[in-house]
């Protein structure tokens, strides 16, 4: 369907802080929303059906968020990525540059919203 929306995940461990996120994105009304707690409930998801746009936290119970983008990718579950970190020494792993993450993909907690919407749209243009 041609008019469909934009599907985006949003995985972060803390409930109120993906809850406020998906909340805030439904406001603009243009993407389908979900949400994980988990990199292997992400996974799972994402099995039923493909994001465009994944947010992910990086420290995660069980797999961890760098690791999640590995295994999403891999297994063609998503294409894009947007890191959502409390780790202000966090930088990004080989791993994931080499799967095209950039530090404009990198955004600190506490987030703001807006910018990190304005960086999921120029993704889901590209």
């Amino acid at each position: 369907m041609a008019d469909e929306r934009p599907c985006v995940l949003v995985l972060d461990d803390e409930d109120r802080v993906r809850e406020l996120l998906i909340e805030f994105f439904d406001e603009y009304d243009e993407f389908d929303l979900v949400g994980a707690s988990s990199g292997e409930e992400a996974l799972e998801v994402l099995s039923e059906r493909c994001a465009d746009v994944c947010v992910v936290d990086m420290r995660l119970p069980g797999i961890d968020g760098a690791r999640f983008i590995e295994l999403a990718a891999a297994r063609g579950l998503c294409r894009r990525f947007l890191v959502h970190t409390g780790s202000v020494d966090f930088n990004l792993p080989q791993s994931l540059l080499d799967l095209g993450l950039v530090p404009a993909d990198v955004f600190y907690k506490p987030v703001n919203a807006s910018e990190l919407a304005d960086r999921m749209r120029q993704l889901l243009r590209s």
